[in-house]
């Protein structure tokens, strides 16, 4: 049988078989660039940098999107009607800062929005790297 592409259900449930179609969240890390504009072969430790500072993260985000909610490392807030959760570095398992947000929505625009203002560059899973002034680049 071939396969269309079309996610599937199971046992007539609904339950859809291809998560890869409907993840239901998704991560970005952000960095810090040693330098701008990065170029797909140019991304290394040495040109992308942890935000490892947990108050330096968290006085960026709240200087640029108003009303996250901070418990411990982790804030929450929705933009939009879009729900998001940063969480910060914490030197061990974490180190530098996460964003996780739903996979049923696009949130690129806001992450786009959020390297440009604070000059940060930030990576999804797909892998993508976004960076200020710059349409997102295979990583």
């Amino acid at each position: 049988m071939e396969d269309s592409g079309q996610p599937r259900a199971s046992g007539g449930s609904g339950v859809v078989d291809d998560c890869r179609l409907h993840r239901l969240a998704y991560s970005y890390m952000f960095s810090r660039p040693a330098r701008l504009p990065l170029e797909t072969h140019e991304l290394s430790n040495e040109t992308v940098i942890d935000i490892d500072d947990p108050a330096v993260a968290r006085a960026a985000l709240d200087g640029v999107v108003p009303g996250i909610g901070w418990v411990g490392s982790e804030g929450r807030v929705t933009v939009d009607g879009l729900w998001m959760e940063f969480q910060l570095p914490d030197g061990k398992a974490l180190t530098t800062l996460w964003l996780r947000c739903s996979g049923r929505a696009d949130y690129s625009a806001f992450v786009q929005g959020l390297c440009d203002t604070l000059g940060w560059l930030a990576f999804n899973q797909t892998p993508e790297c976004f960076q200020p002034g710059r349409p997102p680049m295979r990583a």
